[in-house]
């Protein structure tokens, strides 16, 4: 990180890396790009297209500049690298460019509403990014310039936790896609063992080992996600309740059968 930057210059920082996803470890993230991909060499801006989920962009570093924004701001600055502290310049640059002054504002709905339109996961003061994408809400954003990177610590927990949760779905439902010849589904599906939890708001592809390549035409978005879960958990459901019902008429069925043999014969004259 650079030098010679003030507390409040540095809280506008990290509050922009925290909204931006690039916080991590207590510091924002300078070396990965959209998408979480890592960037080896930080001599200049990669400049490359990175696809995660439904989104594509080649934003890069903590504050996921844009190639022409980065360009823009490097020329003004005289920046000779896309290292930490080039970033830093950079970013303080384009919050004065958008009439904050990093030193003095404070972070309020109205200074982030300002800085919107340069960061699409900050939300304006209709609580929505310029740009279409997920947001921080305010209160997020308020609680972690506040805390200094302590209060986004629970969030970070139940995001591993959501993202152990869809990595168990996942895998469950490539076994069912990918079982043998023979094998029925609907049986796979009572016996499986894995609950189907919520799944969370995830901005990034699941990693390559999670078959992604196999579910890329099914899980398309996220409600297309929701749809095949809830239509194996009816499915099942039904299933379940066809056989409760088949099993109750047989049993009407026997109780009739004894009744008729044992019922006392008419005397016939």
């Amino acid at each position: 990180m650079s030098e010679g930057i003030s507390p409040n210059a540095r809280r506008w920082l990290n509050t922009i890396a925290f909204a931006e996803g690039t916080w991590g470890g207590g510091a924002p993230r300078y070396d990965i790009t959209f998408g979480y991909t890592p960037i080896k060499d930080l001599s200049r801006h990669p400049d490359r297209v990175v696809r995660s989920g439904k989104y594509a962009s080649a934003a890069a570093g903590a504050y996921q500049f844009m190639p022409a924004t980065w360009e823009r701001a490097q020329k003004a600055l005289g920046l000779k690298d896309f290292g930490p502290q080039s970033q830093d310049l950079a970013a303080l640059y384009l919050l004065r460019q958008r009439g904050i002054d990093p030193n003095k504002d404070p972070i309020t709905p109205e200074t982030i509403a300002k800085v919107s339109g340069e960061w699409a996961s900050l939300p304006n003061l209709a609580g929505k990014s310029a740009y279409g994408q997920p947001v921080k809400s305010f209160e997020q954003l308020k609680n972690f310039a506040q805390s200094g990177g302590a209060a986004s610590s629970q969030a970070q927990a139940t995001d591993a936790e959501s993202e152990a949760a869809t990595s168990l779905l996942l895998n469950e439902f490539i076994k069912l896609v990918t079982r043998p010849r023979g094998v029925d589904l609907k049986t796979d599906l009572l016996t499986s063992s894995i609950p189907a939890p919520e799944l969370p708001g995830y901005e990034e592809e699941p990693e390559a080992d999670l078959g992604v390549e196999i579910l890329s035409d099914i899980y398309k978005n996220r409600q297309q996600d929701d749809a095949v879960k809830q239509a194996m958990q009816q499915d099942a459901s039904l299933r379940l309740q066809q056989n409760l019902i088949a099993a109750d008429q047989a049993k009407s069925q026997l109780l009739a059968q004894a009744l008729s043999a044992f019922a006392t014969p008419k005397s016939v004259i």
